[in-house]
This record gives C-alpha cells, structure tokens and sequence, in this order.
C-alpha cells in the first residue's frame, strides 16, 4: 500500500517521516517503535537532565542531550533540535553551570515534538484505514 505525501505539520519534517514510514509500504512497525523509544526517552529525559546536571557530569550531559538529539533528527522533530543542540553545546563546554536553565525549554519542545509525532502517526493510521489510499 502506497500512501501519498502528508500535509505539513509545523515542527516536523513529514518528508523524513514520510521515507520512514514508507520503507516497508503497509508495515509502518519500524516508525512506530522509533517513535516509542523517542516518546519513553524524551519522557525521562527532563528528570535525567537534572540529575546530570545535580552531578555536574558535563560528559554524561553532552551524551545523554546527543542521544536524544540523534533520534529527534531521525524522526524529523525539528522542535526538539535546538534545545537539545543547547544542552549538547553546554556539556562540551565543560561544565554544568547554568544548564539546568536550558531544561524547560528542552522539556517544552520535546512535549510539542510528542504531540506532533502523534499527530503524524493519527494521519498515516487514518490513511490506511481509508481504502481509497490503497494502491
């Protein structure tokens, strides 16, 4: 089943979300589990930044904001870049000094960027469940 290109959705880049929900057309299971993953760790990530941070772990804070930044890439939540980009930035510099003040806009990003993956996720379900998208 093939299914045409979706609608902008700000935030997120459909055409990247597009070629990864259509690399298996019909299965869409490998999107939906990287999708999974980012929403578990983007959930914990907010408490895990300020226990990082609580630590003065700058390493584990470049790593862990590097991580995540990684998969929000993948996933086209282009919301969720800058902020992780700050706090990946702020552990290369060495220190944690201050970065616990780049946590909620991290956290605010990251809960837009899970309501737009939902969002996402309702069209292509919708597309399938439609027969007319069926090729």
């Amino acid at each position: 089943m093939h299914l045409p290109p979706t609608p902008s959705i700000a935030g997120l880049d459909v055409e990247r979300l597009d070629e990864l929900r259509d690399l298996d057309p019909g299965d869409t299971s490998y999107l939906d589990r990287a999708v999974a993953n980012f929403v578990r760790n983007s959930l914990e990530a907010p408490a895990v930044f300020r226990e990082i941070i609580a630590a003065g772990d700058a390493n584990r804070l470049r790593a862990s904001a590097h991580r995540l930044l990684g998969s929000a890439l993948n996933l086209g939540t282009v919301v969720a870049v800058e902020p992780l980009r700050a706090l990946e930035s702020h552990g290369d510099s060495g220190t944690t000094d201050g970065a616990e003040l780049l946590v909620p806009a991290a956290d605010g990003a990251l809960r837009r960027g899970r309501a737009q993956l939902a969002l996402y996720q309702e069209t292509y379900r919708a597309m399938t469940a439609d027969p007319a998208h069926s090729a």
